[in-house]
């Protein structure tokens, strides 16, 4: 655990995006929709670790 990291709350999902909820009465187009979503929140919290990671290599290096 890094010296700036944040609480473990929970926070509530805005895409509308329930992980694990059942896919079978989503169609094809309404699935594929759900795909992009999900790649988008991904590639937003790699950059949010990449800028968490680079803070705290920051601090560490400061501190040395």
């Amino acid at each position: 655990m890094g010296l700036f990291d944040d609480d473990d709350t929970p926070h509530p999902a805005t895409s509308g995006v329930v992980v694990g909820e059942p896919l079978t009465n989503f169609s094809i187009h309404e699935l594929n929709e759900r795909l992009e979503q999900l790649k988008s929140e991904i590639v937003r919290v790699e950059n949010e670790i990449k800028t968490k990671s680079n803070a705290n290599t920051s601090a560490e290096s400061f501190f040395k």
